[in-house]
């Protein structure tokens, strides 16, 4: 699927929403999903006191070879019962032998697996509804899983929010506070918080005391819970995404308040300001936060935690990818409009290189390709960067009109579809695109998605894995306001490029002379390493040019170059043979030169004279005999 234009897509930016809904509408073509992106359900999970239900999160692979997560329901609280308590399972990845157990003293873990160096992983979540109490009134909870075992660490202060990161000396960062928190309302909300390598808390930066000004406009509002953490091990920095928790500041240049709030922003915090945050705990001075972008809502989408809801950032080289909600084109109900999302950049180092890649489907809008299966909606939970160098994510619905509307919301929707944002090869990645991949069933495959972890390369393919919220339990559904199924896992294939000769293994001459000197040249693509066989051998580079070898047989010499692919694909030979004809013996022609091919030139031997050299001397020979005859003595 082509992706927006690079000038619609500047266009849109300043004359929306009108343009930027109609954008899609001018590639309206027919799709057709490639059939190697099927997901295999590897488990159906059971429900309530059976297995657990409702994965909230993707699974990630394991240094044991297995998958673990958790999931939103598995047991039967006392009451009232539908608050439920969360499970930790863990399956092999053939979807064999799943176990799982309850959460303990936690009631429910809502954030994704952040692995650990020692081979388990960090969630964080809410701990035990108190006696008589409601969820909202629990506090929050931090816990290791490994060996499918969760271990309660010493609790945090306040309730973790959305996606965690860990940097290379074992701390943990995340936020705290919902989006819809004022400053000034919660004394812990709003902030960026470390979880320390001893498992004490630090407060890295207060929100509500940061702004950031530029001549008389304000760009960063005050105020915004941390709603997605990324650590980048080769900037040395955090990357942080934030939900405004305030109203948020009004761009005066857009249409309406409402099309021109800001409603986020994307800062970098280096590891040098980070501990001087720890030190002033949490009042760090703003010149040392790196605003890179504040985002409108209708114009660059919602980053939001709200609903526990799960956005995905990814760093692909010197970029950030991330996705946001609703990015909805009027006022009113946020809710009525959550069908909207979007896929942005931006080049860590030139905040103005930021840009919407992708506007999902709104209310009253039109697929992509000009169906009313809609090209997706909602992207939800953690994205991927493949071993294919592409970006690949799930959305929470798809807008399938075969699915009945939910009573009050305006666009019915579907189970969801994986995605891909095929990352381009232009400086300025202008010519990333998006397609859609595959559309789930909600009653075979399970639907809510809730994004995706990176598995294993084997055999040149790479695979993902991700979950289904609902769904799955076999049954066609018609409907999904009473979708029935506790949710699935599931994996799917990423094909990758295979090693390649891109030039063929090459010889300088077709026939020499045995001891010769020749050259062999080639040239791979996704080739890892390459081994000579045949009339040489030993590791090669997987390019060579003019690389010498010597002929050292008679007859035929066979020269074989078999390189590895990059992504474990089979291996791929390359021969060429060379004729070594035979050295004329001292006495009879020449001797062993370079590279002769057919021709005898260069030995220079002892062999017979030539004629034209013989007849002087026969001359020569006859006068002195006659001059001997003729002697008197």
């Amino acid at each position: 699927m082509n992706s927006i234009q690079p000038a619609l897509r500047r266009v849109a930016r300043v004359a929306f929403p009108a343009l930027a809904l109609a954008l899609p509408l001018a590639h309206a073509v027919a799709q057709t999903l490639p059939a190697a992106f099927k997901p295999t359900v590897l488990h159906k999970f059971g429900g309530t006191n059976n297995g657990g239900a409702k994965p909230a999160v993707p699974p990630v692979l394991a240094a044991d070879g297995r998958l673990y997560g958790h999931t939103f329901l598995g047991a039967t609280a006392v009451a009232p019962a539908f608050w439920g308590q969360g499970t930790v399972y863990g399956l092999d990845t053939t979807g064999a032998n799943h176990r799982f157990e309850l959460l303990g003293s936690i009631y429910q873990g809502s954030t994704p697996l952040v692995p650990t160096a020692d081979g388990g992983f960090l969630v964080a979540g809410n701990g035990a509804v108190p006696p008589g109490g409601f969820p909202w009134e629990t506090a929050g909870a931090v816990f290791s899983i490994k060996g499918g075992k969760a271990v309660a660490l010493p609790a945090p202060s306040f309730k973790p929010l959305g996606t965690m990161a860990l940097d290379t000396a074992g701390n943990l960062y995340m936020g705290s506070g919902e989006s819809a928190s004022a400053c000034g309302v919660s004394t812990t909300a709003n902030i960026l918080w470390r979880m320390n390598a001893d498992q004490s808390y630090s407060k890295v930066l207060n929100f509500c005391d940061y702004e950031e000004q530029q001549g008389n406009k304000q760009l960063h509002p005050k105020g915004g819970a941390p709603v997605a953490s990324l650590w980048s091990s080769k900037d040395q920095a955090l990357y942080v995404l934030t939900g405004v928790s305030a109203d948020g500041v009004v761009d005066s240049t857009l249409a309406s308040d409402y099309q021109g709030r800001s409603v986020g922003t994307l800062v970098k915090l280096s590891k040098a300001a980070i501990e001087e945050g720890v030190a002033g705990k949490g009042a760090l001075d703003s010149s040392k936060v790196e605003l890179l972008h504040t985002f409108m809502r209708a114009r660059d989408g919602e980053p939001t935690a709200k609903g526990a809801r799960v956005l995905g950032m990814v760093e692909v080289g010197e970029w950030l990818y991330g996705t946001t909600q609703f990015n909805a084109p009027t006022a009113g109900n946020a809710m009525d409009n959550r069908y909207g999302g979007t896929i942005w950049r931006v080049k860590k180092s030139d905040p103005k290189s930021f840009a919407v890649v992708h506007y999902f489907r709104g209310a009253g809008t039109v697929a992509l390709d000009g169906t009313a299966q809609a090209d997706g909606s909602a992207p939800s939970g953690p994205l991927v960067l493949a071993a294919d160098g592409n970006i690949y994510g799930t959305t929470a619905t798809d807008g399938s009109t075969m699915n009945t509307p939910k009573t009050g919301l305006a666009t019915p929707y579907g189970a969801g579809t994986l995605y891909r944002i095929k990352v381009g090869a232009t400086a300025d990645h202008a010519d990333d695109s998006y397609e859609v991949l595959h559309r789930f069933d909600m009653g075979s495959e399970g639907g809510s998605l809730t994004g995706l972890s990176a598995g294993a390369v084997a055999g040149g393919v790479q695979k993902l894995y991700g979950a289904a919220n609902v769904g799955g339990d076999g049954q066609p559904v018609t409907t999904t306001a009473a979708a029935p199924g506790n949710g699935t896992i599931f994996s799917f294939d990423v094909p990758l490029p295979t090693a390649s000769f891109s030039e063929a293994l090459t010889a300088s001459v077709a026939t020499a002379a045995v001891g010769s000197t020749i050259h062999l040249s080639w040239a791979t693509n996704q080739a890892s390493s390459c081994t000579a066989s045949g009339a040489w051998s030993g590791a090669q580079q997987t390019s060579g040019s003019k690389v010498p070898v010597v002929l050292a047989v008679e007859g035929e010499n066979s020269f074989s170059l078999t390189c590895s692919s990059q992504n474990d694909g089979q291996p791929v030979t390359s021969k060429v043979t060379v004729q070594a004809t035979a050295v004329t013996q001292p006495g009879t022609g020449s001797g062993g030169g370079t590279e002769t091919g057919n021709s005898s030139n260069g030995g220079g031997g002892g062999g017979p004279l030539s004629a034209w050299l013989l007849a002087p001397l026969a001359a020569l020979a006859w006068a002195r005999r006659r001059s001997l005859k003729s002697s008197p003595n």
